[in-house]
């Protein structure tokens, strides 16, 4: 999340560190690529789609096979023993098989029909949307001296702990959708793109949303008792009360983190070139994340929203998720 000025700008245009993706890299070069290349293509979501529903009866014989198998050991998920037909029961995904293509095409079903990534680019052009007002906004303000609706977007996509005691609950959610910089939002929405479909094809459509307004309201949640409560009592600076934040980060790293606890052994290339194991890259940054919390007086990062996103991952993965795949052992 990137905090904002008094103002209501961007403190820096160039803050990757503050930027949802950033549990993953310090810049938008980052892309998640397994060990062996045939697992980060086509076999990887051949195989997912299969085991979701795309053939009823594909996924009914899938339920005696391992997602991966032999020498893909290591890229495995947690539990690697996902039985198509169970799972599909729990996610209600139903991308490829004939009965949704039908649905699809004859204009029925509405938004719970649609494919994968139109879900993740509803997203995207959801916050694009936002942005596009916050340029308004400050043009706004440049141009005429009138701050009336920069002032409007700062009470309502973005959240602190006075605008919460105000009233304002559905700033818990609204941040999620909001960039005020570009690279900000080019660097979460890159993330959101490169993550959020593999978990969005584990979970089904519906789960999918729950979870990302969920890893939000956690984020913003725990953004705002740091900045109002803690960060006061322990540092007498009450100036934090009224620090606004904003941004997809919540909702990203909440993305990430389960995808780090679902494939602890996807292996990534930070920036590129540097390989790292998924728990290895999300362990870290949530360390770092810790760290700027602490020194949140001198940071321009709002840790504390990263922080809440990867505990919503790591509780709803410990506690929904992995008994699921233990029963499907």
């Amino acid at each position: 999340m990137l905090r904002l000025s008094s103002t209501f700008t961007a403190k820096s245009s160039v803050l990757f560190c503050a930027s949802a993706a950033e549990p993953w890299s310090s810049s938008s070069t980052l892309k998640s690529v397994f060990t062996q290349q045939k697992l980060a293509g086509s076999r990887f979501l051949s195989t997912t789609r299969t085991l979701l529903g795309k053939d009823t009866k594909g996924a009914t014989s899938a339920a005696r096979s391992l997602l991966w198998q032999g020498k893909h050991a290591q890229a495995q998920p947690r539990g690697q023993q996902w039985r198509g037909a169970r799972w599909e029961q729990y996610t209600k995904a139903d991308y490829g098989s004939r009965r949704g293509n039908q649905h699809r095409n004859s204009g029925s079903g509405g938004f719970w029909k649609m494919k994968p990534e139109s879900y993740i680019f509803t997203l995207i052009a959801m916050n694009g949307a936002v942005f596009v007002m916050w340029s308004i906004a400050k043009n706004k303000v440049t141009s005429f001296g009138d701050n009336k609706m920069v002032r409007w977007m700062a009470d309502n996509f973005t959240i602190s702990y006075a605008g919460l005691t105000q009233g304002r609950l559905w700033t818990l959610v609204t941040p999620a959708f909001s960039h005020v910089d570009p690279m900000h939002a080019m660097v979460n929405m890159f993330m959101l793109h490169q993550f959020g479909g593999d978990i969005l094809r584990i979970l089904g459509p519906k789960k999918f949303i729950g979870f990302y307004l969920g890893a939000a309201v956690l984020g913003n949640l725990t953004s705002a008792l740091v900045r109002g409560i803690i960060l006061p009592r322990s540092t007498g600076n009450r100036s934090t009360i009224y620090q606004s934040s904003l941004g997809a980060s919540t909702s990203v790293v909440g993305i990430t983190t389960l995808f780090a606890c679902l494939f602890p052994q996807a292996q990534l290339m930070l920036m590129f070139v540097i390989p790292v194991r998924a728990w290895m890259a999300s362990a870290g940054f949530i360390g770092w994340d810790l760290w700027r919390v602490m020194r949140s007086s001198s940071t321009r990062v709002d840790g504390a929203g990263h922080i809440g996103g990867a505990v919503a991952a790591l509780g709803y993965y410990w506690f929904r998720l992995r008994p699921l795949i233990r029963r499907m052992r």
